[in-house]
């Protein structure tokens, strides 16, 4: 059965009040954030374990295979979309590729020549 634009509509509708868990709505320079991400993260890192072992030790049907599959490609996404607002969250604090830079204003100063 196709789904009309109509119907494509309200599953958007849907699958964002599904994710909308997984929104971290802390703002990135506070520790509420970290303690909210870290929860969201955990959380889906488990899930998305739980999802393989199912794989692992079940024997299951088509449909509920590619269910399952498609389960952990959701929850793949879910995993990578938390790990770039992480190092967003890192960039706004001053950690840059594994590297924590700070500048300071004199700083500026001594490589103007001064």
């Amino acid at each position: 059965m196709k789904k009309t634009f109509k119907n494509i509509e309200l599953e958007l509708l849907k699958e964002i009040s599904d994710l909308e868990y997984y929104d971290v709505k802390a703002p990135l320079n506070s520790k509420e954030f970290w303690r909210e991400w870290q929860e969201k993260f955990n959380r889906a890192n488990l899930t998305l374990i739980a999802l393989r072992n199912i794989l692992r030790k079940n024997k299951l049907n088509r449909k509920d295979f590619r269910k399952v599959v498609n389960l952990i490609k959701s929850y793949e996404d879910i995993i990578s979309y938390l790990n770039s607002l992480k190092a967003t969250a890192l960039n706004a604090r001053g950690y840059y590729g594994g590297y924590y830079i700070e500048f300071e204003e004199d700083d500026e100063d001594e490589s103007e020549g001064g």
